[in-house]
């Protein structure tokens, strides 16, 4: 009799499990509270403006971007002013939510590589980004200041980007 209450309460208790799994619908293609934020991988199309007049420099050009959940970013993009792949770094750094939940702020860093894989210096990436309500795209202004090899700020330029949230 005692081990055919056990089976019993094994078998119950496999039931009320499985019910529960099956029963409750799940999205696992993003995070939890991840749609509705930042986190994610972008698609991403960068260009230069004039910092004083807001005007295009320069073509547009793509970037991938990852907001990591735990508040750091990774990315990775080439600008269009005759570097190559070898002379540059990924970027990483930190991103927060601003006090307004569309609003978020990023800070990254990338190293810069001469012709003979020496370094010749880093951009810093300051940006705030609007996410559009759909929580599927983005806007950001961004501000890079680019430094020497000695860390010495040689100029800052301005910059536009628009995302698309890649799934």
């Amino acid at each position: 009799m005692k081990l055919k209450n056990q089976i019993t309460l094994i078998i119950l208790a496999l039931a009320a499990t499985t019910s529960l799994a099956f029963g409750q619908e799940q999205d696992t293609s993003q995070p939890q509270n991840a749609r509705r934020s930042i986190v994610g991988t972008w698609v991403v199309t960068r260009h230069g403006v004039d910092c004083s007049t807001g005007n295009r420099l320069g073509p547009d050009f793509p970037a991938l971007m990852t907001f990591n959940g735990s508040g750091t970013l990774n990315a990775y993009a080439i600008a269009p002013d005759g570097s190559t792949p070898a002379n540059n770094s990924p970027e990483y750094g930190t991103w927060k939510r601003g006090s307004n939940p569309q609003f978020y702020h990023f800070r990254d860093i990338s190293f810069k590589y001469d012709g003979n894989g020496a370094f010749a210096g880093s951009g810093i990436i300051t940006a705030t980004v609007k996410l559009d309500a759909d929580a599927d795209s983005f806007t950001y202004h961004s501000t890079i200041d680019i430094y020497d090899a000695s860390g010495k700020l040689l100029f800052s330029i301005c910059g536009k980007a628009t995302g698309r949230r890649f799934e």
